[in-house]
């Protein structure tokens, strides 16, 4: 390994991601631009600050011309320090290596894996060398900056790899990884040509995590059905362990939090009850259905649309008497199954309106752009029903921050049983989103539902959500013990 400077560090917790918190200034010294959104943001950047900081080490968001500015910059990179005192480290990308490792290797082939619709993954030699070798600078970049007994937290799909790359080159410390997304059953993973390799940069961490037991069990079973590994079975705790050829893997279960503290804050704003009023006011006055999400075919928002379609066109009469909002986050604009889904979206939405719609009523409004925290918590209250209905989520973290918002104890949240947190929030109306009728009802079943039995449910939700935060998931993955045997230095 090389030298490393031990007063460059102001804590011995490494967390490598994708993406950094925020992009790096393109000249030292200029601030720090808008923090990054998103739930691993929104979780990680807590636990760092509670620990007093840290190293987080990520894409700089620069997509440079080619290899040689990627070299330059490696040479000159100098880290940041954020606002709570996290270090902040860029791994830079040449215009290539993104296109192909992030749009190509990472969102045309393991996220729709991982969530299992096989027929819009794709398969491409190359995109997976960009992935290899994108995965080798990130351990490059850690490995300058680690110490003997400094601890490598590394996050989601992306950065699969970089496990067992680090122990490759010598690093025997603490290594943990979370997974953020499913993982797929055996059967479905094992249509990835690249499947042992993934494995095996997996298990060369010491422990790796899932938000819940079936993303846990499909591993297990993956490992020992396609490297011939044993698991011993899990604790009381939720833990297994796997043993395999380098050693032993706890493998376990910690569904990951949110920051409740901020959403009650907000929620009780002024400003944000004062606006959640005049958003009741635009949309007519009546009960608004809402949701919110990132612009992806697994988020269920065409089904969620043709439910709602199906309940207008059960009940005549609820014509004019509801509305639904539908914010739709921009998301991976440069993959073609996403700007197919854009205009698919919109086809829908023009065409239900047009048909539905009546003078001075539509049942869907839809907006395609980002909300900040404060817009966002203000239409939690607005709304009379939340609906979180993806076709298949590792975890959904709109769900608990709908519950942590609604301090009034007031909202009907319709959820998927095929999101994560569903296993997590049980007084929540579960959904099948792809059963419409059932769907339709629910709609209707959640508009009509008395406001003792919102309390009741909603103070239940908030209980749940209450007792795991983002710093309590990063406790739980922070503590977890490991077996001695735990995988160290291997062999390249």
């Amino acid at each position: 390994m090389p030298d490393h400077d031990p007063a460059s560090d102001r804590s011995s917790l490494i967390v490598l991601s994708n993406r950094l918190p925020y992009n790096i200034p393109r000249e030292p010294g200029s601030p720090l631009p808008k923090r990054n959104v998103g739930g691993l943001v929104n979780a990680l950047e807590p636990a760092l600050v509670e620990r007093g900081g840290g190293t987080w080490i990520g894409w700089d968001g620069l997509a440079l011309r080619n290899r040689e500015a990627v070299e330059r910059r490696l040479s000159r990179s100098l880290p940041f320090l954020s606002d709570g005192g996290v270090r902040l480290v860029g791994v830079p990308l040449h215009e290539r290596e993104h296109q192909r490792y992030y749009y190509g290797l990472s969102n045309r082939t393991l996220w729709p894996l991982y969530h299992g619709l096989v027929d819009v993954t794709r398969f491409v030699p190359e995109h997976w060398q960009a992935y290899r070798d994108v995965n080798r600078r990130f351990a490059d970049v850690a490995l300058a900056r680690l110490r003997p007994g400094d601890r490598v937290w590394a996050h989601d799909y992306h950065l699969q790899l970089l496990p067992r790359l680090l122990r490759e080159r010598g690093f025997a410390g603490r290594i943990d990884f979370f997974l953020h997304i499913p993982f797929p059953p055996p059967e479905i993973f094992a249509a990835l040509p690249w499947r042992e390799e993934i494995l095996r940069g997996l298990l060369a961490a010491d422990a790796v995590v899932f938000h819940v037991e079936p993303y846990r069990d499909n591993f297990v079973r993956a490992a020992g059905e396609i490297l011939g590994a044993r698991a011993l079975g899990p604790d009381a705790d939720g833990r297994d362990v796997v043993e395999h050829d380098d050693g032993a893997t706890t493998v376990a279960v910690a569904p990951i939090g949110i920051d409740v503290d901020d959403f009650e804050r907000i929620s009780r704003l002024e400003s944000v009850r004062s606006e959640a009023w005049r958003l009741r006011l635009r949309y007519g006055g009546v009960p608004i259905l809402f949701g919110a999400d990132r612009l992806d075919y697994t988020k269920g928002i065409r089904e969620r649309f043709l439910a709602v379609e199906r309940y207008v066109a059960q009940n005549p009469h609820a014509a004019g008497t509801f509305t639904t909002v539908q914010v739709v986050v921009p998301s991976r604009s440069q993959v073609q199954e996403y700007r197919f889904l854009k205009q698919e979206i919109d086809r829908e939405v023009g065409r239900i309106n047009g048909e539905y719609g009546r003078e001075g009523w539509v049942p869907i409004h839809y907006m395609f752009r980002a909300l900040d925290r404060e817009d966002l918590v203000a239409h939690y209250l607005a709304a009379s029903v939340a609906l979180v209905t993806p076709l298949r989520d590792g975890m959904n973290l709109v769900a608990p921050e709908f519950v942590a918002s609604r301090t009034d104890e007031r909202g009907v949240l319709l959820l998927s049983e095929f999101a994560g947190v569903a296993r997590r929030l049980d007084d929540a109306v579960k959904v099948n989103p792809f059963d419409l009728d059932g769907c339709a009802r629910a709609i209707r079943d959640a508009l009509a539902m008395p406001e003792p039995e919102q309390e009741a449910r909603m103070r239940g939700m908030r209980w749940q959500v209450g007792a795991n935060t983002a710093r309590d998931w990063a406790r739980r993955c922070l503590s977890l013990a490991v077996p001695r045997s735990a995988p160290r230095a291997v062999r390249g």
